[in-house]
């Protein structure tokens, strides 16, 4: 029995027939598509040459399988902001300057979170136009209560402002150099030695050798306090903008290797602890010099 064979093109598809044929597609590496053979009818053979319809359909469907989402932002990718202790941000759009691609790197605080440690290591910071840099803010009804808090390793802030919190021991080290200080606090023996020692439940946080505009770890909702163990900041450095902390509880502060300064001026202050900052426990080694950071 001779067999026939039948072939059309459209373009940019072409589809042979031959008792069972194979369909190819431009783009898509040998892709196969078993065709059938015909349709018998009264011992005879009609072979279906519409099926050009049948391809193109085909690869309509394969086009609709293509995700068209836009990439995961995940922790701590910068130009985000994520919602603790989820490690998936949102895109961030930067009030300030709406027009330009934001890098900011913002961690909010829902109530009630307990979080282990929360790290940064090597960021470097600061944009002309942001006023601050680095900024932790709790609330006036709901605290960021933090264990133990650490800044080191040669960070840099051109200023520092602590503001309406309370710190049971303050430890600020001779390896501290500043522009000028002001620790006009308010001594009171009511403030609490926070112990924060389970971690179960706890999400943690780290972000290292990184370049963003700036830092934010700020409280999101209204309700019961937050409860971070460990606040490590090590080698962060601001070229510009202010290190600023507002309605933060902490049992021990350590600052150690820390330059802060913004014009080389130690006859007035750039870091300044607050008179709305109590304190039980404080050793004060700060020494004035001129650091002017750049």
């Amino acid at each position: 029995m001779n067999k026939k064979k039948f072939s059309f093109s459209i373009p940019s598809l072409s589809v042979g027939l031959h008792r069972f044929g194979a369909m190819r597609l431009p783009g898509i590496s040998r892709l196969r598509v078993p065709l059938p053979g015909g349709v018998y009818l009264g011992g005879g053979k009609l072979i279906l040459v519409s099926l050009s319809a049948v391809a193109l359909g085909f690869l309509s469907s394969m086009f609709l399988l293509i995700s068209t989402g836009a990439q995961e932002i995940v922790w701590p990718n910068p130009g985000a902001v994520y919602e603790a202790p989820s490690f998936i941000g949102a895109a961030r759009v930067d009030t300030e300057q709406p027009e330009i691609q934001s890098q900011t790197l913002q961690l909010n605080l829902p109530a009630g979170i307990r979080l282990d440690t929360v790290s940064f290591k090597n960021v470097s910071l600061g944009k002309a136009g942001l006023a601050n840099a680095f900024e932790i803010s709790g609330t006036s009804t709901a605290y960021i209560i933090i264990d133990e808090m650490i800044i080191t390793g040669g960070s840099e802030f051109p200023t520092m402002d602590f503001a309406n919190g309370e710190i049971y021991e303050f430890n600020a080290t001779s390896t501290v150099e500043a522009a000028g200080h002001t620790v006009n606090i308010t001594m009171s023996t009511s403030t609490s030695a926070y112990t924060i020692g389970s971690t179960r439940g706890a999400a943690q946080y780290e972000a290292e050798d990184m370049v963003v505009d700036r830092v934010i770890l700020k409280f999101s909702s209204t309700g019961d306090d937050i409860l971070i163990r460990r606040l490590i900041i090590d080698g962060v450095k601001a070229s510009t903008g202010a290190f600023d902390m507002d309605y933060v509880k902490i049992g021990k502060l350590t600052m150690s290797d820390l330059k802060v300064g913004d014009d080389g001026d130690i006859n007035s202050a750039d870091l300044v602890v607050n008179s709305s900052v109590s304190i039980t426990d404080l050793s004060d080694g700060i020494v004035d010099k001129p650091i002017f950071i750049r």
